[in-house]
C-alpha cells in the first residue's frame, strides 16, 4: 500500500480530482495536461531560491499530492481502486443531491426538527 492511501484500502487520502484542480470524471489528456502544468509550477528544481524553508517544504508536499494523485487516476495498478473511487463519489454526490432535493420540500417546522 502506497503512501497516498488511508484506512480504506486503496483509496486516496485526498481527492485526486482536487489535487490537480480538474473536474470529476476528467479525460486521461486533461488529467495529464493539468499534472504538466502544476508540475512545471511546483516542480522543486524549479523554486526560487528566496523561499523559506516552510515555503518551500510547503511547495514540496503539495508536488508530491499532484504526483499521487496523477498515478492513482492514471496507472493501470490503481484503475481498480479508481473505478470503487469514482464510484463512491458518484454515489456520494447523488445521495447530496437526492438529500438536498428533500429538504427543499420540507416545511420549516420539519426542518428545525431535523
Amino acid at each position: 500500500m502506497s503512501s497516498n492511501t488511508n484506512n480504506r484500502k486503496g483509496q486516496p487520502s485526498t481527492d485526486p480530482y482536487d489535487a490537480l484542480g480538474i473536474a470529476f470524471g476528467a479525460s486521461e489528456a486533461e488529467i495529464t495536461k493539468a499534472y504538466r502544468k502544476l508540475a512545471l509550477k511546483l516542480h522543486p528544481d524549479k523554486q526560487r531560491q528566496g523561499l523559506s524553508s516552510k515555503e518551500q517544504e510547503e511547495i514540496a508536499k503539495q508536488f508530491h499530492a499532484i504526483k499521487e494523485a496523477r498515478a492513482f487516476l492514471l496507472d493501470a495498478e490503481h484503475a481498480e481502486d479508481r473505478r470503487h473511487y469514482d464510484a463512491r463519489r458518484e454515489s456520494e454526490r447523488v445521495r447530496r443531491e437526492t438529500e438536498a432535493e428533500r429538504e427543499k420540500h420540507m416545511s420549516e417546522r420539519r426542518k428545525r426538527m431535523r
